[in-house]
């Protein structure tokens, strides 16, 4: 039985190992020193070693006339909690370095700016940023929201937001409270 077991570890591990060197190395994000000043103004943390499990990560955006290079987006984060986080955007082009703020709906349907984004992710293949925020951890309440970028104006504009305020043990889909 040890043999057997022994066997069967050492066949995992090689397997691992195997797999390991198809699986290409991350290289290290370098994000410009303009972008950093802005966000360890708002994000102190992120410098420190705390800072090293905030998420990083860069996206190329689409050109325009004016910047047919595009933009790069950055998405680096600020806070996190136990089921959410915090995350500050910035796009940069050869024109500016500039803090990402987005349109969000409240509980009583106003709408406001806030460049705080709450589990925040990017889809470079439609261009879309999400958002989504928990109220409690099972995820019965809580918002969430889409924005689509506009590269002639590099921003992000509101397409859908979902928000359910009553923590009722239901899961199910959160009501549209704004569609564009």
């Amino acid at each position: 039985m040890k043999m057997k077991s022994f066997l069967l570890l050492a066949l995992t591990i090689s397997a691992f190992s195997v797999f390991a060197d198809e699986v290409p190395a991350r290289a290290e994000l370098v994000i410009p020193q303009a972008v950093l000043d802005l966000h360890t103004k708002t994000c102190p943390e992120f410098g420190t070693e705390d800072g090293k499990y905030l998420q990083k990560e860069s996206f190329k955006l689409p050109g325009t006339e004016y910047t047919p290079e595009g933009s790069t987006l950055y998405l680096l984060g600020c806070e996190m909690y136990a089921y959410n986080s915090l995350e500050k955007a910035y796009i940069v082009n050869s024109y500016e370095t500039k803090v990402v703020a987005v349109a969000e709906v409240l509980a009583d349907g106003s709408i406001v700016a806030t460049t705080d984004l709450m589990g925040s992710g990017f889809d470079p293949k439609d261009n879309k940023l999400g958002t989504f925020q928990k109220g409690r951890g099972m995820g019965d309440c809580g918002s969430s929201a889409s924005y689509v970028y506009n590269a002639r104006e590099t921003r992000f504009v509101l397409t859908e937001a979902r928000y359910k305020d009553a923590c009722d043990g239901e899961e199910s889909e959160w009501p549209i409270v704004y569609k564009k």
